[in-house]
């Protein structure tokens, strides 16, 4: 897979202003031939249940992927892994619940396709002489396809060792008519640990594009983003903590994530007329 990317590898890399730089709103920017952003949108912390030994954090991310000038993304590849701040008890935290867990199709198309066959007819008399026909047979077959934008979501474990502490979701144009992928997703993930302790997330992306951007990308080495921060804590702020943080939902695991996702392949304004007195 080729990273998209612009003219200056070292221009992509988001940093934390500081260790104590909380729920980070800005997680990747990649600017050039295709722009491509995810914020953090929400954050809830809160607990599984109330009467649940496992504390519970809300994470909402909404990503943007803007080619330009014809440019296109065939496939995108996003992976979350989160880890506990204290590397000894990295398997604290938990990834329980994602949206768009399975594989969902949008916008299907079908086409219809016929195929011809055929050739002259002969009759063979022997070895050294055939009788040719004046016809042609032909063997006609039509057929139907059918393929779509595809989202791909799951969970995944890191090194062979349980528990799940990776999201992962790929998405994938149509086959039949490349036309890129949507221009924006949402994805919710609802993680569990036993401790309120600080934990992070690790930003991974990856993309297929056309080859004209891929050729401008292919020896481009774009750093690493910093890792986003959580803190549990209500009473540590940080720097410049994000407002849209909330704290004490003690029902998270009741909460249906595939109505806090979302996907959308374009948007259309439809009142782009104005009249002026």
């Amino acid at each position: 897979m080729y990273e998209a990317g612009g003219e200056e590898g070292s221009g992509f890399h988001v940093f934390n202003i500081a260790s104590d730089q909380y729920h980070r709103a800005e997680v990747i920017q990649r600017t050039g031939a295709i722009d491509i952003t995810c914020r953090l949108e929400k954050v809830i912390h809160g607990a599984m249940s109330a009467d649940s030994d496992r504390y519970a954090t809300l994470v909402v991310l909404q990503w943007f992927f803007q080619p330009n000038n014809r440019r296109r993304i065939s496939e995108a590849s996003i992976e979350l892994l989160f880890e506990a701040e204290d590397s000894d008890g990295g398997d604290d935290v938990e990834v329980e619940r994602i949206s768009f867990d399975g594989t969902y199709s949008l916008m299907p198309t079908t086409q219809h396709e016929s195929l011809t066959t055929g050739g002259d007819a002969s009759i063979a008399i022997n070895q050294l002489a055939s009788v040719s026909l004046s016809g042609k047979w032909e063997k006609v077959i039509d057929r139907q396809t059918w393929d779509a934008i595809t989202l791909s979501g799951g969970k995944r474990i890191v090194n062979n060792r349980p528990p799940n502490r990776i999201a992962k979701w790929i998405l994938s144009e149509n086959k039949s008519q490349p036309k890129g992928i949507p221009t924006s997703l949402k994805v919710a993930v609802l993680v569990s640990r036993l401790e309120e302790k600080i934990f992070t997330c690790r930003v991974a992306f990856a993309c297929k594009t056309d080859m004209k951007t891929a050729a401008e990308s292919l020896f481009k080495k774009i750093p690493k983003d910093d890792p986003i921060v959580f803190q549990p804590d209500c009473h540590d702020e940080g720097t410049r903590p994000n407002k849209s943080v909330s704290y004490g939902d003690d029902r998270l695991g009741s909460v249906d994530l595939d109505e806090v996702g979302d996907v959308t392949f374009r948007t259309v304004i439809t009142r782009g007329e104005k009249t002026l007195n």
